[in-house]
């Protein structure tokens, strides 16, 4: 191999690492921002489902609280069978923009 193949080569192999790095660095900065990030925000703005929060009951079983329009379930997932515990009217909450 002669030294100019080599050279490329290993420019090629820091440009890939440089994409990677930079990609990496987006999603960083969209998750740091949040909703505040203009792209979080427009792929937010189309779903209708939501995870509030998860809790891990024990290996086999969890909680999840899920938000559809205004109305929140509460799940119990399982290895055998999947339960709604709970349905109810979301409270309307006050999203400040700080």
């Amino acid at each position: 191999m002669e030294w100019h193949q080599i050279l490329q080569a290993v420019l090629s192999l820091v440009f890939v690492i440089g994409l990677l790095l930079l990609t990496l660095w987006f999603f960083k900065y969209c998750e740091q921002k949040g909703l505040k990030c203009r792209l979080a925000r427009r792929l937010k703005a189309g779903q209708r489902l939501d995870v509030v929060e998860t809790r891990r009951l024990d290996a086999r079983n969890t909680l999840v609280l899920l938000k559809c329009d205004n109305t929140e379930h509460l799940v119990l997932l399982g290895s055998a069978a999947n339960l709604v515990l709970e349905s109810k009217t979301a409270p309307q909450r006050q999203d400040s923009d700080e």
